[in-house]
C-alpha cells in the first residue's frame, strides 16, 4: 500500500489546469474550475476562476460565482456573482446575477442581468394597484379654475452608492 501523508490528493468535484495546459473538449465541473492555461470548448461549473494566464473559448454556464482575471470569449452566463478584475478581457455575450468590473477590466459584447425579469415582477407585485392624485393648491393666478398636482417622482429614491473593492483571496 502506497503512503500518501507526503502527497497531495486533489479535492473531488474540482477541476485545476494549469499554466502551459490547453484542453480541448466539453467540461463540466460540479464545485470550482480553476483556469491558468488554456480551455477551448463549452463549460459547466459551480464556480469559476480564471487566472491572469488563462483563455476560454467556448459557451460558459456557471451556476455561482466567477471571478476574472484572465481572458473569456463567447457566451458568458453567470448565476450569481460576476467579478471583472483589472486586466481581465471578456468578449461576447454575458448574463449575470450580480457584476463587479474593477477599473482597468475590459468587457466587450451585450450584457444582461438575469435578474431582470424577477426584478420587474417584484416591483410589479410591490406597486400600488393605483396612486391617488392629490391637489396641492387651487391656481388663482391664471383664472382657469385649474388644480396643481404633485406627482410621485419614478426612478431612484436614492442614488447608487461608490462600490468597495473587496479583498483578494
Amino acid at each position: 500500500m502506497r503512503d500518501t501523508t507526503d502527497t497531495q490528493i486533489p479535492d473531488n468535484c474540482r477541476l485545476f489546469i494549469g499554466e502551459g495546459v490547453t484542453v480541448k473538449g466539453e467540461i463540466s465541473v460540479p464545485e470550482t474550475l480553476v483556469v491558468c492555461g488554456t480551455l477551448e470548448g463549452d463549460v459547466s461549473a459551480g464556480n469559476l476562476v480564471v487566472c491572469e494566464t488563462g483563455v476560454i473559448r467556448g459557451k460558459i454556464a456557471v451556476a455561482n460565482n466567477a471571478e476574472i482575471f484572465g481572458q473569456v470569449f463567447e457566451k458568458f452566463d453567470v448565476k450569481h456573482l460576476l467579478i471583472l478584475r483589472s486586466g481581465s478581457r471578456v468578449d461576447g455575450n454575458v448574463s449575470y446575477g450580480t457584476l463587479q468590473i474593477e477599473q482597468g477590466a475590459d468587457l466587450a459584447g451585450a450584457i444582461a442581468s438575469n435578474n431582470l425579469g424577477r426584478e420587474k415582477k417584484r416591483a410589479k407585485e410591490d406597486a400600488p394597484q393605483k396612486q391617488e392624485q392629490k391637489p396641492l393648491r387651487h391656481d388663482a393666478s391664471s383664472g382657469n379654475g385649474r388644480s396643481v398636482t404633485q406627482l410621485e417622482p419614478i426612478g431612484f429614491s436614492t442614488p447608487p452608492s461608490a462600490p468597495t473593492t473587496p479583498s483578494a483571496h
